[in-house]
């Protein structure tokens, strides 16, 4: 028996997500009326854009699925000149020991001809295996397609874990447990680990904590070390205590927010926000990086890195550029795949 095919457009509220270590794709139709599975999409900044809940009494696995967008790209790319004066007015507050670390990121522009956006949504799948690989549409609010590395929270039956990732370097000709780490990583990371272990100590959960360790993320590398906790929360209720975390924002927290929107000259939306489906017996949730909006003639890739006193802005550049492939291949080798050149 022949697959149903669904088609989709801008009007149609859907997501399709493949979750890590598995190349299965799950579709999610939304239905105001069905109770049993959900798929939560919050944004960075909640006031700007409210968070999206998916309903289903049936998540379909492995559809057939045709989408089409009639919206066009009216964002700016950031240039690398206004890139590099927001990175030094950003670097100059850490320097004057005002913020221990502030994330600045930017948007990069690819023009793109006829899209097939499901064979690059597969594309990305059979390329990130082991990272969550989503492609959603918000009516109104837009598409939106990512292969994140980074878990916000998981939870089951038996407890909960949650995970502190920075630092980032290019992958060398290494294997991972001789990869070095400089100050200025390690204290990135030390800054999220203390972060998580207060917000969670607030909630008076108990946990136990392991790394920091180097994580293999696409072509990138990153520090990671994992909270675990026996206890039963509610998942959605913890992610919010914990998001938008220094991780995404900078620390101490308001004051990196504040000057986040004050320097950057774009809204980040959906860029570092979190989803993921949510249940009775499971939750997975994974900050949104690695992300890009879906337009008919272009995507925007969102991109950014962490800065502290130690940074030097003209290796954080290199590093949004490095961390852009992750996506920019994908949709190189789809055309390729589509169009046999």
């Amino acid at each position: 028996m022949a697959k149903e095919k669904y088609n989709f457009s801008d009007d149609d509220l859907f997501v399709m997500c493949s979750m890590p270590g598995s190349r299965s794709i799950d579709l999610y139709r939304h239905d105001d009326n069905a109770s049993q599975h959900e798929f939560v999409i919050h944004p960075f900044i909640r006031h700007q854009i409210p968070t999206t809940i998916i309903k289903t009494d049936q998540v379909i696995a492995d559809p057939e699925v045709e989408f089409s967008t009639s919206r066009t790209c009216t964002l700016s790319a950031t240039s690398q000149s206004a890139y590099m004066q927001q990175a030094r007015e950003l670097h100059s507050t850490l320097q004057a020991g005002k913020l221990r670390k502030a994330i600045l990121s930017r948007i990069k522009i690819e023009s793109v001809e006829r899209p097939n956006y499901v064979n690059i949504y597969q594309q990305l799948v059979d390329t990130y295996p082991k990272a969550f690989c989503y492609f959603f549409n918000v009516p109104g609010e837009g598409s939106w397609m990512g292969a994140s590395p980074e878990v916000l929270l998981e939870s089951n039956r038996s407890g909960f874990s949650t995970v502190a990732l920075a630092g980032t370097q290019a992958v060398p000709d290494v294997h991972h447990d001789t990869v070095e780490w400089g100050q200025k990583e390690i204290e990135e990371q030390a800054i999220i680990v203390d972060y998580v272990a207060a917000k969670l100590t607030e909630k008076e959960i108990s946990y136990t904590l392991s790394g920091p360790k180097t994580s293999k993320a696409g072509n990138v590398y990153h520090l990671k070390s994992v909270f675990s906790s026996t206890e039963q929360i509610d998942p959605v209720d913890v992610a919010l205590s914990l998001h938008p975390g220094p991780a995404i924002s900078g620390y101490p927290i308001d004051q990196a927010l504040a000057l986040i929107q004050s320097i950057e000259s774009h809204d980040r939306d959906y860029y570092c926000g979190f989803l993921g489906p949510r249940s009775s017996h499971r939750t997975r949730l994974f900050i949104n990086l690695r992300c890009m909006q879906l337009y008919s003639d272009a995507v925007a890739l969102y991109v950014g890195g962490g800065y502290t006193a130690a940074s030097v802005p003209e290796d954080e550049w290199r590093e949004t550029e490095l961390k852009s492939k992750t996506l920019l291949q994908v949709i190189e080798d789809a055309h390729i795949t589509a169009d046999g050149i």
